[in-house]
């Protein structure tokens, strides 16, 4: 009877410790999973089978990328776009597009995941080209590009880039993201070249994210999708999207407001 009983005991603490066991590595599974997932959704969590050229110019991309959310004074209107985060001689500066501004730059703020950054003031933009770059708060989560050396052609010079040429940009599509796209060069504006065209892919919200060709070079920002006249109408190419290109930006006011 009391050998029974120690056979019982024993038997008892191996279900008891099987159970622990069971339970602490499905714990270790549940971590791992959670770890995972906050691995994947990293902006260096990029795919190994692209070229070094490729994955430094994306990386640049991703590293860069923010929202920008402008309100009017009077809060009837808000809009949502994309914007380049860089840095000049230890400031802060958004590229983005100026028909996504909607009002001051009090009522502007850029967000990068759960934070909100502030506007400190416009320091530059044109309608005509259809863009604006903003001085702003230091930006923890993001890595600022270099005025000097990642934005063509500011200080340094390369070939035009060339028809079929890859081209990347992040940007938070229907405000979503942030996403990053693939494209190819398609051409040039026919009459002034202050624009080119990209195979590829954007939607509302895109506008403003910084195009990078494949040496890792800031060249454009998104600006819009093209649109084609048809027996049905008018149709939008969502596959066709217009770039401005940083050629046309006067850097000139950044150099004054730091001098």
């Amino acid at each position: 009877m009391a050998l029974l009983k120690k056979i019982g005991v024993v038997v008892a603490t191996v279900a008891i410790m099987t159970s622990l066991i069971f339970l602490s590595l499905a714990s270790i599974k549940k971590n791992a999973n959670i770890l995972s997932m906050r691995e994947i959704s990293k902006s260096s969590n990029i795919s190994r089978d692209l070229s070094y050229n490729e994955r430094s110019a994306v990386t640049k991309s991703r590293l860069s990328a923010v929202r920008i959310v402008s309100m009017s004074p009077d809060g009837s209107a808000l809009s949502s776009m994309s914007g380049t985060y860089f840095s000049f001689l230890g400031r802060y500066y958004v590229l983005t597009v100026m028909h996504g501004i909607a009002g001051p730059c009090s009522v502007t703020k850029i967000m990068v995941g759960e934070y909100y950054y502030d506007c400190l003031k416009y320091v530059t933009s044109d309608r005509f080209y259809d863009y604006m770059v903003m001085e702003v708060e230091k930006i923890e989560e993001r890595s600022p590009l270099s005025l000097f050396s990642d934005i063509y052609p500011v200080f340094r010079s390369r070939a035009t880039p060339a028809i079929l040429e890859n081209v990347y940009y992040t940007g938070y599509p229907n405000m979503m993201g942030p996403f990053t796209i693939r494209g190819h060069l398609m051409g040039y504006d026919a009459i002034d070249e202050r624009n080119f065209y990209i195979l590829s892919y954007a939607w509302m919200g895109a506008s403003g994210s910084g195009v990078f060709s494949d040496d890792g070079n800031l060249i454009g920002y998104v600006l819009a999708l093209d649109v084609g006249r048809t027996e049905y109408g008018v149709q939008i190419l969502e596959n066709v999207v217009m770039v401005g290109a940083t050629t046309n930006i006067d850097w000139e006011p950044l150099f004054k407001d730091v001098y």
